[in-house]
């Protein structure tokens, strides 16, 4: 009966101390599974309303909203958010993670915008006026 209980002692006991490793493993492969994933789009901007930009791709609209902490950048300059609703029709590209079901953007880039066409200069020689000569 001695014999009995120590060897059920010892299974409690190792029971016991595996149980640390499985949820620390399962922690581990929770986490890289947990782990959103960052996602681009590409498109032109339709819109924007409030914190939602709706984003026209060559697959149909896409919707992402964006919180205060999103970077928006154009060539290379930070914007702030209220600048977007003026850069609509502009090339935008959003990097965001799904979060609930919810497209939500990191950053936003814009294209940078077109400089104006150079204008063409009147030549300062003027044009050969066209003689004719009568006979």
């Amino acid at each position: 009966m001695r014999t009995f209980r120590l060897t059920a002692v010892a299974a409690v006991a190792a029971f016991a101390l595996s149980i640390p490793v499985f949820a620390a493993q399962a922690a581990k492969s929770g986490a890289k599974t947990a782990k959103a994933k960052v996602t681009t789009v590409s498109g032109t901007l339709q819109k924007v309303e409030g914190q939602d930009l709706t984003i026209q791709t060559a697959k149909g609209t896409e919707e992402v909203m964006f919180g205060n902490d999103v970077k928006i950048r154009r060539g290379g300059k930070t914007l702030a958010a209220s600048d977007l609703s003026a850069a609509a029709g502009s090339r935008i590209t959003v990097r965001y993670k799904e979060d609930n079901g919810h497209k939500m953007a990191e950053s936003v880039t814009l294209a940078a915008a077109k400089a104006a066409a150079p204008k063409q200069v009147a030549s300062a020689k003027p044009a050969a006026s066209a003689k004719g000569t009568k006979k």
